[in-house]
């Protein structure tokens, strides 16, 4: 099954973890992205997942249609762009938190969203055009 963003992230998925995880890791691993793979830990909004890229631990939680976060630790710059290929979109915002994970966000809803997080030290991304 060929599978895109638009059935996990622009659209709200069903409350099904195995169709979740099927979606999840079919768009990334179309997205030759091979090295990634996620497990459910909770299958309604916000959605979230946990599993690893390459033998690192990640976590993937999202709204639909409204906001994606992608944690890791080490950071994964990679990883984030290859999310953002995904998503036909680049993170508004990066930083680390005081646990030294990485995370990487996405908005879709026009907020400012550096008054979204604690971090003094957050990284804004410049914002593409639709």
């Amino acid at each position: 099954m060929t599978t895109n963003a638009m059935t996990w992230f622009y659209r709200a998925p069903e409350n099904i973890a195995y169709y979740i995880a099927e979606r999840v890791n079919g768009t990334f691993w179309e997205a030759r992205m091979p090295g990634v793979f996620l497990d459910v830990v909770r299958a309604e909004s916000p959605f979230e997942m946990k599993g690893n890229y390459n033998g690192m631990p990640i976590e993937m939680e999202w709204e639909p249609a409204k906001w994606l976060r992608l944690t890791t630790s080490p950071a994964s710059p990679a990883l984030a762009q290859g999310l953002g290929n995904i998503l036909h979109r680049k993170p508004n915002l990066s930083y680390e938190t005081a646990e030294g994970e990485t995370v990487w966000e996405w908005w879709l809803d026009g907020v400012d969203s550096d008054t979204r997080t604690p971090y003094a030290g957050a990284a804004r991304h410049t914002r593409q055009s639709r």
